[in-house]
């Protein structure tokens, strides 16, 4: 098992990150998972990770991942935030708060598609700046799911570039702000808020 975090970053709020390693075979899959829509095999293994976190998690094998009206993941009992992508899989939960994560793998793909998630009154900086921006505001938006955010109705306020830190994203539907972590390491940039 390629658990490289597991850790309570609140009394009440659990993270874990898993570097995929494996083949879809090296998986228990839950019996009521129907894998047969995923065509590529890293998906499946994205998916699968993802419960294989939430048994090492709850100490309870075999539970489903259900999504309410607005896509937001939850078993029964918990709160959920997952993300997958190129090699790696993260899930935050939570019993009582609202909790959303994403995960994305270094890669200079961010800087070709930097029009579509920030705006012109956003700071552009680095790549691995636009890799925290994108990442913050995919955590916003899974986090208000239930607002059907698009990118230019977050705005980011100016943050430092660095391995760990916050960052402020503007909620302009709502007068609110949501505070966001992020971590930056040379793999992926992991970015997390709770409720």
């Amino acid at each position: 098992m390629p658990l490289v975090r597991d850790e309570f970053i609140k009394p009440d709020v659990r993270l874990a990150v898993w570097r995929l390693t494996e083949a879809v075979e090296d998986f228990v899959v839950p019996r009521q998972l129907d894998l047969s829509m995923m065509r590529s095999d890293s998906r499946k293994c994205e998916v699968l990770a993802i419960y294989a976190l939430l048994a090492h998690m709850t100490g309870r094998d075999g539970l489903l991942i259900d999504h309410d009206e607005t896509g937001r993941p939850s078993v029964p009992g918990w709160k959920l935030g997952i993300s997958h992508t190129k090699g790696w899989a993260a899930l935050i939960m939570s019993k009582m708060r609202t909790v959303a994560i994403d995960i994305e793998y270094q890669s200079e793909r961010v800087a070709r598609v930097s029009d579509r998630f920030l705006r012109p009154d956003e700071k552009r900086g680095t790549v691995s700046c636009q890799l925290i921006s994108w990442s913050a505001k995919e955590t916003v938006y899974k986090l208000l799911s239930e607002e059907n955010l698009q990118f230019s109705e977050m705005r980011l306020k100016t943050f430092e570039e660095s391995d760990q830190g916050v960052v402020e994203v503007e909620d302009l539907k709502k007068p609110k702000s949501v505070m966001v972590n992020f971590e930056l390491n040379k793999d992926y940039v992991l970015t997390y808020a709770v409720e």
